[in-house]
This record gives structure tokens, C-alpha cells and sequence, in this order.
């Protein structure tokens, strides 16, 4: 740090121990630097007013700035940028106020339409920062700004778990979804509340769990709605449809899907309009889950009915979505008797999805499952073993 300020004074052959001295009373807050004040604004490009705040009670502040400061000029800046930024971050702001929750309430919207889309294991280092701050942000918050920020925190949360599902991370998404209810139930917003249970149930039919416990969450997902028609009661209702045909229960998964059907029609127009972020409930997850169920139920004419309808809604970037339905189409033909074609169909979907999505256990999951369909007679054919050896070399190389 020394040697920087001697450069920005144009001292280039200064007392770099004197000045060492100085910068190390100067973070202890013993002395302000007045005549080194516009040489710090130059080594780091701010005004002066911006980095030395002139107010009296600012001197908390301009104290955590200095050590910050020097901090950082030991090592490489963009090393030390995400801590660099959160310490001024930290030092500058006082109460978190409604601008605050206006641009937290905009980073889990940005979020929520990028889950389907990014790979996981880029989101995820960008939502475990972004947590930190909104966490910090929470304990200098009240009032409703509090309660703003604590509803963004539980979508984050959520979407977080999400990631973590797509990684293979099961338990520690499950920790995720505990979080996420937690703060949904704190923010007072009942929707919210539903809505996360609901989005758990649904990923819950690709996890370790037991079907029966997404039956469970499911049901708590409806029951939080309160007979409202919303995205969490309708992704209850989802989850249940889709749980009870892998039990092979097709009579009460044909009642759940009526009961979402009556769900769908009621919610409301920005809820069924919002085809591309995870809090939304358009038309094409309803045909996706038809799609999951008459699959199960072996009903092809319907199944492939469902799936067109679907891959004809989803957002070219829904990538994740298309490609679950797609797979969907390979379990109905496995299931019919045309192994052969059905696993190469597996095989094309893989070749299709982005290099970086294609190792989201999601759709694995949903390819497994789908091979799965296979009658034991075709399950050792050499097209299915192929597309076993896919996923699995798939499993190896994104993990």
C-alpha cells in the first residue's frame, strides 16, 4: 500500500518503511491521513469524498475503508474482489432499507429465470454469495423491509436447493428446503409458502426420498395454499399426480391430475403467463405432468399428445424442461415394445442438451427412469445398454 500512494504522489522513491508506519496508525484509526487522502483517491480511482467521508460519525466507517484498503494491496485485487466488495459493501450502509428489498426482490426474479437455463455448477457459487449479503442485509433490516427481504431470501433459498439437486447434492439440498420453508413461513406470505413446498415436492420425485415423503410435502403444499389457487397449490397437486403413477397408483394419479386440471383454470393470468421462471405455472408444465403420467400409465395416444403440446410451450431456453418431456416420449416407446428406438431416443436427447446441462441429475434421473420402462425382455438389448453407458459416462465426467 505504501508503495502504491508514493506511486500516485509521485514519490517513487519515498520512505516506504515511514509511510508503512503511518498506513498501519492510520487503519488503527489513531490518525486520519489528510495529506495522503488524495493519493489513496488516485491509487484507487474514487473521488475523495467517496473513499474519506467528512461527517463525524463517519469515523467507524472511514476506519474500515483504511484497513480495507491496505488489506487489499497485498494481494491481486480481482483474488480479493468478492470480500473487497462485501467489507465497503458492510462499511457503508447502515439500516437496509426499501431500495434495498426493490433490488434483492429483482435478483431472485433474475435468479428464478435462470435455474432452467445456466449450468448448476456455475449458479450455484453466484447464489451462495448473493445469500450472504441478503443474509446480512436481514439483520440490519424491520419493519417491512424486513419481511421484503426475508421473502426473496426463502425464493433464493429454494432456488438454491434446486441447484444443489441438479449437482447430485441431495442432503444438502434437503438442509436448503428446511431454510427456505423456514423463511417463507417467517415472511408472512402464505403463497410464498406454499410455493416453496410445492417446488420441493416436485424435485423430491428425482431424489433419494421416498415417494411416500413427497406425498407428505405435497399435501403440506396444498394445505399451506388455503384453497387459494396459486403456483404452490398447483405444483402440489403436480407432485402428487406424478408420485402416485410411479407407485403405479394410475386411478388416483388420473384424480390428481383433474384436481390440478381445476387448479390451472383458476390461477391467476401472471401466474399462468410466466413460462420461463421457476415461480410461474404456465401451460407447459401442466401438459408436462399429463405427459409423466400417462407415460407411467402407458397410455401412448395420450402420453404423445401431452409432450407436443408441452415442447410446443417451453421457451427454446427451457432447455431442461424440453428435454425432461422429450425423454418422457423415449419411456412411451420403451414401454410399448420399441426398445430399440426409445433408447436411441435417449441417445439424441443427450447429444442435444448443452455440454454444460447435460450432467443435471434431474433429466438423468428422468432418463433412467425412463429406460426403466423397458419390459425385462428388452432391458439387456444392445441399444438399451448403450444409453445406459451414456448416462453413466455422463454421471462421471459432470460430477
Amino acid at each position: 500500500m505504501a508503495r502504491q500512494l508514493l506511486r500516485a504522489a509521485g514519490h517513487e522513491h519515498g520512505s516506504v518503511d515511514n509511510l508503512a508506519r503511518q498506513i498501519r496508525d492510520w487503519e488503527r484509526g489513531l490518525h486520519f491521513p489528510r495529506d495522503w487522502a488524495d493519493a489513496y483517491a488516485r491509487a484507487f480511482g474514487l473521488a475523495r469524498g467517496d473513499l474519506f467521508p467528512e461527517r463525524e460519525d463517519d469515523e467507524v466507517k472511514r476506519r474500515t475503508m483504511l484497513g480495507l484498503i491496505a488489506a487489499a494491496a497485498a494481494g491481486p485485487l480481482g483474488r480479493d474482489a468478492e470480500p473487497l466488495r462485501t467489507t465497503l459493501d458492510d462499511a457503508v450502509h447502515a439500516e437496509a432499507t426499501e431500495r434495498d428489498a426493490d433490488a434483492w426482490e429483482r435478483v431472485a426474479f433474475d435468479y428464478a429465470h435462470e435455474v432452467d437455463s445456466v449450468s448448476n455448477a456455475l449458479l450455484l457459487p453466484e447464489l451462495l454469495t448473493d445469500f450472504t449479503e441478503i443474509s446480512a442485509l436481514i439483520g440490519r433490516a424491520s419493519g417491512l423491509t424486513r419481511q421484503r427481504l426475508v421473502h426473496a431470501a426463502a425464493q433464493m433459498a429454494a432456488l438454491t436447493a434446486i441447484t444443489l439437486m441438479g449437482l447430485g447434492e441431495q442432503r444438502s439440498a434437503r438442509r436448503w428446503w428446511r431454510t427456505a420453508g423456514r423463511a417463507a413461513d417467517e415472511s408472512g406470505d402464505q403463497a410464498v409458502a406454499s410455493q416453496v413446498r410445492g417446488r420441493q415436492a416436485v424435485f423430491s420425485l428425482y431424489g433419494d426420498a421416498p415417494t411416500l415423503s413427497t406425498l407428505d410435502i405435497a399435501d403440506e403444499a396444498i394445505r399451506l395454499s388455503r384453497g387459494m389457487a396459486c403456483a404452490g397449490a398447483a405444483s402440489g397437486h403436480a407432485a402428487r399426480a406424478q408420485a402416485l403413477a410411479q407407485l403405479g397408483r394410475h386411478q388416483e394419479a388420473s384424480g390428481a391430475l383433474t384436481d390440478l386440471e381445476d387448479v390451472f383454470v383458476c390461477l391467476p393470468d401472471r401466474t399462468r403467463d410466466d413460462r420461463a421462471s421457476q415461480w410461474g405455472w404456465s401451460e407447459q408444465r401442466l401438459h408436462h405432468v399429463a405427459s409423466y403420467v400417462h407415460t407411467f400409465a402407458g397410455d401412448a395416444e395420450k402420453a404423445g399428445r401431452a409432450q407436443d403440446l408441452a415442447i410446443a410451450l417451453y421457451p427454446e431456453r427451457s432447455h431442461l424442461g424440453r428435454a425432461q418431456v422429450e425423454l418422457h416420449r423415449a419411456g412411451c416407446l420403451l414401454r410399448a415394445g420399441d426398445a430399440e428406438e426409445g433408447a436411441r431416443h435417449v441417445v439424441r436427447v443427450f447429444q442435444e442438451i448443452p455440454a454444460e446441462l447435460s450432467g443435471n441429475v434431474v433429466v438423468r434421473r428422468t432418463a433412467f427412469t425412463s429406460l426403466g420402462l423397458a419390459p425385462p425382455a428388452d432391458s439387456g438389448r444392445t441399444a438399451v445398454r448403450d444409453a445406459h453407458e451414456l448416462l453413466a459416462a455422463t454421471t462421471s465426467g459432470d460430477l
